[in-house]
């Protein structure tokens, strides 16, 4: 099994004699051309199906899955670890019949490339929309080749994305994501192309200041930082040397916390970890990394 079906698409400008005639004229700007772009250098968890490709056999490959989680749900010391090793199959690449222009918007379709992605993720992909998914995977690119990680398409990053995939410079990163489940236990899974390889248990916000639901980039990351602001109840923190911190959401955070127990609401909105488990997770979150907040 390849994924399921995501859409077919149609070209919406030609791509006929004029492209043949100037194949290294930058084309004009499209989402769904971004689409395209970004499926095919690996940035998005879909894959680009030329019209006509054929599909090739699925390729097998082992993954070594560790799940870390406190012992007994309440202390950053001495956690308990358990690793095990899976042999998956997962979709191969599917390439065009014949060469073209990568950058050329052609037909054809989008399937996942990691069906197992949590359906709370999956739902925000639509073909030819400016959504997260499609931000998130902008900013992991801006990000890889020195640019302002805005999430935003201007002229000195379509260019530079044109020129990428017509080098055919694909990125060898896996494709990370974070799902936070606000059912208690409340935890964290970090799922590497679609498979979970950490698991953790974690605090989100009180109900007087809640971690919102929704999908969210990681927008900046520091190895150790302060947090200040005001308490519900009108009094203000100065927290330092706060480690492993991953922002995805206005002040809202991944990071290490020491609590007396984990897996119930106590922050102010942050996701909270311990110092140990968050280290493990901080370099699988780099900008552009989305998370997904659930009830």
């Amino acid at each position: 099994m390849t994924g399921a079906l995501v859409a077919t698409v149609v070209p919406l400008v030609a791509t006929g004699t004029a492209g043949a005639a100037h194949p290294r004229a930058i084309p004009a700007f499209s989402i769904r051309l971004e689409d395209q772009i970004l499926a095919e250098l690996r940035y998005l968890p879909v894959s680009f199906v030329p019209a006509g490709a054929t599909t090739p056999p699925p390729t097998t490959t082992t993954t070594t899955t560790t799940t870390t989680v406190p012992s007994n749900g309440s202390t950053t010391t001495n956690p308990t670890t358990t690793t095990s090793t899976t042999t998956t199959t997962v979709p191969a690449r599917h390439r065009p019949t014949r060469q073209s222009d990568p950058a050329i918007l052609q037909p054809g379709s989008f399937v996942w490339r990691f069906p197992t992605l949590p359906a709370s993720f999956k739902r925000n992909w639509t073909v030819g929309t400016d959504n997260v998914i499609v931000r998130g995977a902008l900013m992991r690119f801006q990000d890889d080749h020195g640019l302002p990680t805005t999430g935003s398409m201007d002229g000195v990053t379509w260019r530079l994305l044109v020129e990428t995939v017509r080098a055919r410079r694909f990125s060898s990163e896996p494709y990370d994501m974070v799902l936070v489940s606000q059912t208690l236990p409340q935890r964290l899974d970090l799922y590497q192309n679609g498979r979970v390889t950490f698991t953790t248990l974690v605090n989100t916000g009180i109900p007087a200041s809640p971690t919102a639901n929704g999908t969210f980039p990681v927008y900046l990351r520091y190895t150790s930082t302060t947090m200040s602001g005001t308490n519900p109840n009108g009094t203000h923190y100065h927290d330092t040397g706060i480690p492993w911190v991953s922002y995805f959401n206005g002040g809202d955070a991944l990071h290490g916390f020491i609590r007396s127990g984990y897996g119930y609401p106590q922050s102010l909105g942050c996701v909270e970890m311990p110092f140990a488990e968050a280290k493990v997770l901080w370099p699988h979150t780099p900008i552009g990394t989305l998370v997904t907040v659930q009830p």
